[in-house]
């Protein structure tokens, strides 16, 4: 993760979220005074939602990890299964 002061992130606004989305990585931004704040990309906030909803629902954490261990032992790679998504 790429680290950046505020004024930094003030002055190069612009290629600083260019960046953030074309190379798909979050940013640091550090205040003078320490304060600390990160920009993602909406690709990634929405990744992290969808996590955090999926651990909400009880079970499907365990459910995830048991059709992963299915595949692996039927000899499947898991990222080359379509799931229809």
């Amino acid at each position: 993760m790429r680290h950046i002061t505020a004024n930094t992130a003030q002055k190069d606004f612009n290629d600083v979220i260019d960046s953030v989305i074309r190379f798909d990585e979050p940013v640091t931004i550090v205040t003078d005074d320490s304060k600390v704040a990160v920009l993602l990309s909406m690709e990634n906030w929405s990744g992290i939602q969808e996590t955090l909803y999926l651990h909400s629902i009880p079970g499907m954490v365990q459910s995830i990890k048991d059709a992963s261990a299915e595949l692996l032992a039927d000899g499947i790679d898991a990222s080359e299964v379509d799931f229809g998504v």
